[in-house]
């Protein structure tokens, strides 16, 4: 779990992987974990260098759900975000804070733990694989605009 002092990092992290996303919501869904503490956390990883002393190398959210379609048994533990910063990769970093979030998951009686990856996401997807991660099905995600723009027209 980061200290208080790791926030700033965290939040740096978090708007790296999640630029479009307002600061304010970060700071709330940070706030979410820190504050059910029981079924959310976080943990971080300092920089592996010297000269990047004082900073994050990256961080994995991890939650508790009650379910997780596809995987049998519950309660089933989620990997919410895992991020690395790009010049801490293939340090270890991801394999260690995937660890830390399978311990608190095990450590909470769940079963199994699920993570999503993009499909283009080769890094992450082999990362998940060479830790005993399982692919199951890979779904594509469909959106429309309902704000009037892009409409089809005939």
């Amino acid at each position: 779990m980061p200290e208080a002092d790791d926030q700033p990092e965290w939040l740096r992290l978090r708007l790296a992987l999640w630029p479009q996303c307002a600061l304010e919501q970060h700071e709330l869904e940070m706030g979410s974990v820190i504050a059910d503490a029981d079924r959310a956390a976080v943990f971080v990883s300092p920089a592996t260098t010297p000269e990047r002393r004082g900073h994050l190398a990256g961080f994995v959210e991890v939650a508790v759900r009650a379910w997780r379609e596809g995987i049998p048994g519950a309660p089933v533990a989620h990997v919410e975000a895992l991020y690395v910063m790009p010049e801490e990769r293939d340090r270890g970093v991801g394999s260690a804070l995937l660890g830390a979030a399978e311990t608190w998951a095990r450590e909470r009686g769940c079963r199994a733990i699920a993570a999503d990856a993009s499909v283009g996401n080769d890094r992450a997807r082999a990362l998940h694989r060479h830790l005993g991660y399982e692919e199951g099905e890979v779904r594509v995600r469909l959106h429309k605009s309902l704000d009037g723009q892009g409409e089809q027209r005939s």
